[in-house]
Parts: structure tokens; sequence; C-alpha cells
């Protein structure tokens, strides 16, 4: 059976993409490449088979129903985002409650990025997000036309686009207050602006042993009809991604010739381990479940979506 299959290029990935692990019973052809593309490719289409999809936009159509695509418990990206948050260090903003009554920019508001990054704020430090005024735009350079950046109509939040302006440059000026990004804008460094969270490896870490969520930014999702065709595919599939992070994990223990060019790799996995345990990047249901919820959750009360979706809806009903 041959079948085709979109990823992001990572390193717990790139064993199923040079053909190091194989998909049991499968023919797969791999397709990588910039993550958006894929995600548009797959919701607008359903160009693949299976594919890596945004967990944000991935939930909100499971939520209405009708997706063709249904997830697995495999998680191929997942960030903690204590980083992503900038702000201008001119206007008494020093910690994450302060940002109440602010402008605040964010590329998407419905991208996985601002709801881990608001579901931090408002659950874990107490922010009240209506009293946010959020901004949505491009942010350092100009990916979409004005007519493509869309603010959703959310009860009670005030989101509006920046109008074709680009949010790095409205930061540096201070037409905003702070910015969620991925990826420290091109402003960062520049006179007023710095990060909330200074150390926010630190924050990030104690975040994970109050909580107990490492958030999930992407899952893997097939085709409902080939499921259904083909029940024993989530589970082959399942079981080859498993094999590739693993063989991931096992390149990250070796210490007599690295194959990281970072120095102190070993140590870091040790540290990370001790931080965060053992199998620190878990796939499955149960193991995830804490997180997975809490996501849910945080997209209910944020009003992405209308009805609390329960995993075993969200996830294929087929062995793994």
């Amino acid at each position: 059976m041959k079948i085709t299959a979109a990823v992001g290029a990572f390193d717990r990935t790139q064993p199923l993409l040079d053909g190091r692990v194989p998909v049991e019973g499968f023919d797969v052809a791999w397709t990588s490449g910039e993550l958006e593309s894929l995600f548009s490719r797959a919701f607008e289409t359903a160009e693949f088979d299976v594919t890596e999809l945004s967990f944000c936009n991935y939930l909100i159509a499971c939520a209405r129903g009708g997706s063709p695509y249904v997830a697995m418990p495999i998680f191929p990206t997942r960030c903690f985002r204590h980083h992503a948050f900038f702000v201008r260090t001119d206007r008494g903003i020093r910690t994450a409650k302060d940002l109440e009554g602010s402008r605040v920019g964010l590329r998407e508001y419905t991208n996985t990025v601002s709801l881990v990054a608001r579901g931090i704020l408002q659950a874990y430090y107490g922010v009240d997000l209506s009293r946010i005024r959020w901004v949505v735009g491009d942010v350092d350079q100009r990916e979409r036309s004005a007519s493509q950046i869309r603010a959703p109509a959310i009860e009670g939040m005030d989101i509006a686009t920046s109008g074709g302006r680009l949010l790095g440059e409205m930061l540096a000026s201070g037409e905003i207050d702070g910015l969620i990004s991925y990826t420290p804008p091109r402003a960062l460094g520049s006179p007023g602006v710095g990060r909330l969270f200074e150390r926010w490896w630190e924050d990030e870490q104690r975040y994970f042993k109050d909580t107990g969520i490492f958030p999930i930014m992407h899952v893997v999702a097939i085709k409902r009809a080939l499921v259904e065709k083909h029940p024993a595919l989530p589970g082959a599939l399942y079981r080859a991604f498993c094999e590739a992070k693993a063989m991931t994990i096992r390149d990250l223990e070796i210490e007599q010739a690295p194959k990281t060019m970072l120095p102190w790799a070993p140590a870091h996995l040790m540290e990370t381990r001790r931080a965060l345990g053992h199998d620190f990047w878990p796939y499955g249901v149960d193991a995830n479940r804490v997180t997975l919820e809490a996501q849910v959750d945080w997209a209910f009360r944020q009003g992405l979506i209308e009805r609390v979706v329960p995993l075993d809806e969200f996830f294929v009903n087929a062995p793994v």
C-alpha cells in the first residue's frame, strides 16, 4: 500500500524521512518543507494521506466536525513559550499581570503559539485576557496581504488587525506594548524592547514543575477514510514514529563522538531528563493527558471552540 506523508524535518523525524525507519506494511512517500505551507495544503486540499498539523487549528476543525483528518497521539513539535513574550521596557511591564491594559501583537489569534501563550498567562499567571487589546499581523516581513490577516470575532475580546503594519516595527515605535512571536523580532535589543522573561528557560522549567504541562504544538494526523480502509496503518505509523524518536535519543546519548555540534549535548540531555523526566518527549494519550486536557480547556475558555472536545474524539479510535 502506497501512501503520502508530510512532516517537518526534525531530528526525531529524520529517520523516517531518510528511510532508516520504515512503516511496516506500507510504502510511504515522505515530504517535508516549510510547515505553514504543509498546513495550508493539508487544510485546504487534504493533499496528504498523513500529515503534521497545527494542534490548535486541528482542534478547531475537530470541534466543528467534518475534518477529513483524525489525529494520532504523535507530537513531532512541542515547545514551552515563555521565550515568546517581548515587551516595551519603558511601559512598566515587569510581570505577566502587567500586560493587562496593554496592546499585544501576535501573528495569528488562532495558532497554537498564541493559544499556549494566552493559556499560560490566564491559567498560571492569572491574567485577564479580556483586558488586553490584541493586534494580529505579520511580525518582521510581509507574508500576507492586509486582507488575508483576520481578527476573529470572539465575545468579550478586543481583537483587531495591524492594518498591514509589521508588528515588529510597531513594537519598536511603541505603537504596541508587547508581542507574542515564536522567533525574536528584529527589534529585540533596540532601545525600549526586551523580553518579558529574561531568564525564560528557568521560568519554563518552573512552570513544568508546577503544572506538569509540556505544551504540544503539532500533531500527526491521518485521513479518516484511510483508517477505515487500512486499520493497521495507525499502529504501524505510531511504532515507526516511536522508533525514529528513540533512535534520535540514542544519538544524543553518544559521548565519544557526538552527533550534534553542541559540545555538551549529553550533559544537556541529562539536565533535561532531570527537569522533565527520563522520557521527556512522550507519545501516546495517557502520558500526555495533563497537557492535552489543559490545551483543550484553554481553547474553550478563550472562545476558540464552542465545546470541550473529548480526547477519544480528538484521536483516532484504533489501537496504536
